[in-house]
């Protein structure tokens, strides 16, 4: 694809994402997105095969700073501190989440939709790698470096340190339909897992 190509694509990317959002799924029309990204509704069609399509390249598109993100956290293992590499990741995710989570709640309205939601390509050997096994590798990395308690199971620790992100964002989204306010402490919650498992000072 040429670099004018590239920079249609994103901006059918981000018109798709501000309509799914506000539309939902089954609201958005083609002819809305490409109103929004200023090119032809014929446009499209040159870059996606249907809307179904489109949205999976969007909510793709959402989610590529997460999977960076969390592939890339094995090797920061020994650099920096612990609490350090981890509240990276843990905003890094937190970032992605806000923008994913409204997607997810436009796909809600189609109960097929969520075959877009999969990957374009079926790499096995990418598939059967789950979002916490970076983590959790990183984590036994640590443990090796004794930064991390030996007893510590870390694919646990993984577990409760992912969840913390999409817990602050489905609160704040809660809270600001009802009003309330916002009182998460995504940093402290950080702060409680890591007394758990690093080594003691």
């Amino acid at each position: 694809m040429t670099q004018r190509g590239d920079a249609t694509r994103q901006q059918l990317l981000d018109a798709a994402a501000a309509v799914f959002v506000e539309r939902g799924y089954a609201g958005a029309t083609t002819k809305e997105i490409a109103r929004r990204a200023g090119v032809s509704e014929g446009t499209i069609y040159r870059h996606f095969a249907d809307k179904r399509e489109l949205f999976g390249a969007v909510f793709a598109n959402s989610n590529a700073a997460d999977f960076e993100a969390v592939t890339a956290l094995p090797g920061l293992a020994g650099t920096k501190t612990v609490r350090e590499n981890l509240l990276f990741l843990i905003e890094a995710i937190q970032d992605v989440e806000r923008e994913v989570a409204p997607l997810r709640a436009a796909a809600s309205t189609d109960a097929d939709l969520a075959v877009a939601l999969m990957p374009a390509t079926s790499d096995s050997a990418s598939a059967a790698v789950g979002p916490l096994d970076p983590l959790a590798r990183y984590l036994e990395a640590e443990k090796r470096l004794g930064r991390i308690r030996t007893d510590v199971d870390c694919a646990s620790a993984a577990f409760a340190l992912f969840a913390i992100p999409f817990a602050a964002v489905t609160m704040d989204r809660l809270a600001r339909a009802t009003g309330a306010s916002v009182g998460n402490d995504m940093v402290g919650a950080v702060d409680v897992v890591l007394r758990g498992i690093l080594m003691p000072e």
